[in-house]
């Protein structure tokens, strides 16, 4: 049984915002999995429902690799609902039975459809590992190029910050549907150690209103409407503008979750360094230790982030955080004794916006980890796990 009130029907939401229930029902014909908990947030629910309509209505990764890549997140989140919902997608889109086997399995690729192969690996380095091997990135960027390899990131991000949100509200699949299969040992090892960033980008940052234009005629739009919010285009938002839609929604996800969400900016950039130091990201890390200063949080804090300190000795409110977000990254899961105690403290549209914070910077990570976007030379740096 969900953690909060699913709002499945208009009557569930205040009458202000019946035009948006109505919105997002036309969509699919009524509201369902994880518009059933963001919802909650109306102000987060359509920028963040725009991210996924762009994906499956124009995103030029051709469904067997996309919904391949999702079930693949799926597995590794272990969400039975996204399983539930995109295998038979996958296998409908052409996917090998043979390729379901091994991912539901953790098992090798060995003897798979090369292509297949490669989207597995790919999938299961950048959400187990922080990293991707050159000898898996370079041929899949080679064969199609920097929009699609952004857009396949975009899909394996986007699924996994809803796999985050459904476990973490227990959203379940409806009886009968395609069952996620227990996970087995599978041989399947993390690595020991993540490496740094390479040393250059593995695509060209478009940074600069020229490379956007030069990259994609309709890049210079979204380039102008980032530049104006944020001064210039930097970090994730630089390799995004490969997929200036794509980019574009995602964009109005941070400017909600930064500027218009219910959760405190102490408690928004702590939580963001967390995601930071478990995705073993240091751009992100650079960015925001400093603007955690900035809103109050202490050098013995960020320190305990950093360092995966335990963190009894702290505040309520800073340990809840971060006790939260470990749990949701590390476990994909959360205590029900945490989630109860948050909920409790600041309602549930609160709890759904921390999430989705905490699921967006998945997004962004997995876009700057593979692409390997690193800090500016001289910025704190972040020490590999």
């Amino acid at each position: 049984m969900a953690r909060v009130k699913l709002i499945q029907n208009k009557e569930d939401i205040a009458p202000a915002h019946y035009p948006l229930f109505a919105e997002l029902a036309a969509l699919r014909g009524r509201i369902s999995g994880p518009s059933t908990i963001m919802l909650h947030s109306p102000g987060l629910a359509r920028p963040w429902n725009e991210v996924g309509e762009y994906l499956h209505r124009r995103s030029i990764v051709a469904p067997q690799y996309a919904e391949l890549a999702v079930s693949v997140a799926a597995r590794v989140y272990d969400c039975a609902y996204v399983w539930a919902a995109h295998v038979p997608q996958a296998r409908k889109a052409g996917v090998s039975e043979a390729t379901f086997v091994a991912v539901a399995r953790d098992d090798t690729t060995d003897g798979l459809p090369a292509g297949e192969a490669a989207i597995i690996q790919y999938t299961r380095q950048l959400l187990r590992d922080n990293r991707i091997d050159s000898a898996v990135f370079d041929p899949l960027l080679a064969t199609h190029g920097a929009r699609w390899m952004v857009e396949l990131t975009g899909w394996i991000g986007r699924y996994s910050a809803l796999s985050l949100v459904l476990n973490t509200f227990e959203v379940l699949p409806a009886a009968g549907k395609e069952p996620l299969p227990e996970r087995q040992a599978g041989i399947l090892v993390p690595r020991e150690h993540v490496r740094a960033p390479l040393r250059a980008p593995r695509v060209a940052l478009l940074s600069s209103r020229e490379l956007a234009m030069q990259a994609d005629p309709a890049a210079p739009p979204v380039f102008d409407t980032i530049a104006e919010g944020r001064k210039s285009v930097r970090g994730p938002f630089a390799a995004l503008l490969h997929s200036p839609p794509l980019c574009q929604t995602v964009f109005d996800v941070s400017n909600y979750l930064r500027f218009a969400s219910l959760l405190p900016a102490r408690t928004r950039e702590l939580v963001t360094i967390v995601a930071a130091r478990e995705h073993d990201c240091p751009y992100v890390w650079a960015s925001h230790a400093a603007a955690a200063r900035r809103e109050g949080v202490p050098d013995s804090t960020i320190t305990l982030v950093r360092d995966h300190g335990d963190t009894t000795s702290l505040a309520p409110d800073d340990a809840g955080a971060i006790d939260f977000a470990r749990q949701v990254l590390r476990n994909h899961r959360v205590t029900q004794p945490l989630f109860d105690r948050l909920r409790d403290t600041h309602g549930a549209p609160w709890l759904v916006e921390l999430t989705a914070l905490i699921g967006h910077y998945r997004v962004i990570t997995a876009t700057l980890n593979a692409f390997e976007v690193a800090p500016a030379a001289g910025a704190e740096p972040l020490p590999p796990a």
